[in-house]
């Protein structure tokens, strides 16, 4: 694996919008070999597992919350960065870490306190596995807040399982219940997810896998859309992104890996991961989230494809996430 295409970006002011496409690129869309493995496939469900934390309340009021939250966002039309700058993403280690691993990785990294993003590899898109979870949330809350209400009942009894054990049949239903595909596509519109497409498959084919597994996106959307909860924006009041931050900060013990690799407790991470058999020797692994406290501010995502195993996706996941906090420790304006 060569380290290329790796880009800094900085953005203006508070409460801009989301980060805009790499302009001039081609864009590669890896579709995976999970035809060649459909009796694997069928007998593993994707980023579900029993079990799990009590559920948290369904917003109604708006309410403190314990996490730091500065005053800005991934900008909408970020300037490239001064050239001495290095990319946390390019590091010595990271460099020559990445080109002894296989498979594809893809990440973004969002620095609240410097206002800087760096994408790694920005041209490919992933699919999403459980990941686009988040999507469907943001979903049902947007329209639940748009509709002057609070979630309704049946939504608020789904999204906990959905987030926090990572429940494909909680997914399934509420996916319906918002409106499906074409609702999410138009959350991801006005959050500003450019470069994502929902499946609108119900199956991935020859399986008993939910389809919307198989939407696709990049790294660069998946920062966007983690932003959406961490930060004041105008797609999602406070009251409702912090519930959606209340349930990512609870995922059950077996499934908080990724992107919360290295850090140390008593630091806030709200995170969702994604894994799905593609074929043979080729899982997708993802991870999303949002990192504060001990001097970090930041959200980071990392996509992976080709993965030999399951765990062998985690481990590189889990090693540029080591390295990013390390990074994050000397980031500051």
């Amino acid at each position: 694996m060569h380290v290329r295409d790796v880009i800094s970006r900085t953005g203006p002011g508070p409460n801009a919008g989301p980060p805009g496409r790499v302009a001039g690129r081609a864009i590669r869309i890896r579709r995976g070999r999970y035809a060649a493995a459909l009796s694997v496939a069928a007998l593993i469900v994707t980023g579900c597992s029993g079990g799990g934390a009590p559920a948290a309340a369904a917003p109604k009021a708006t309410a403190d919350h314990r996490s730091p939250s500065p005053a800005t966002t991934p900008a909408a039309s970020p300037s490239a960065a001064p050239a001495a700058a290095l990319s946390p993403l390019a590091s010595r280690r990271l460099r020559r870490y990445l080109a002894g691993r296989a498979g594809d990785v893809t990440a973004a990294l969002y620095d609240a306190s410097t206002r800087q993003m760096w994408l790694y590899h920005p041209r490919l898109r992933e699919y999403t596995a459980s990941i686009v979870k988040v999507e469907i949330m943001g979903t049902a809350l947007q329209e639940a807040e748009s509709a002057g209400h609070s979630l309704p009942p049946s939504e608020a009894a789904l999204m906990p399982s959905m987030i926090e054990n990572s429940d494909n049949d909680s997914a399934t239903a509420l996916l319906a219940d918002v409106g499906g595909p074409s609702a999410v596509a138009q959350f991801d519109r006005s959050a500003g997810l450019t470069q994502t497409q929902p499946s609108t498959l119900a199956f991935i084919p020859g399986t008993s896998l939910p389809g919307w597994g198989l939407t696709t996106t990049s790294a660069l959307d998946e920062v966007t859309l983690v932003s959406r909860f961490a930060y004041p924006n105008p797609v999602l009041s406070d009251t409702f992104r912090q519930y959606g931050l209340s349930l990512m900060e609870n995922i059950e013990s077996d499934q908080s890996w990724g992107v919360s690799g290295g850090v140390p407790p008593g630091t806030v991470v709200a995170l969702k991961n994604g894994w799905l058999p593609l074929g043979p020797s080729n899982w997708q692994i993802d991870s999303i989230g949002w990192i504060a406290g001990h001097g970090r501010n930041y959200v980071l995502a990392v996509l992976t494809e080709d993965n030999p195993t399951e765990q062998y996706g985690i481990d590189t996941i889990e090693t540029i996430a080591s390295d990013i906090y390390q990074a994050e420790s000397t980031a500051g304006p």
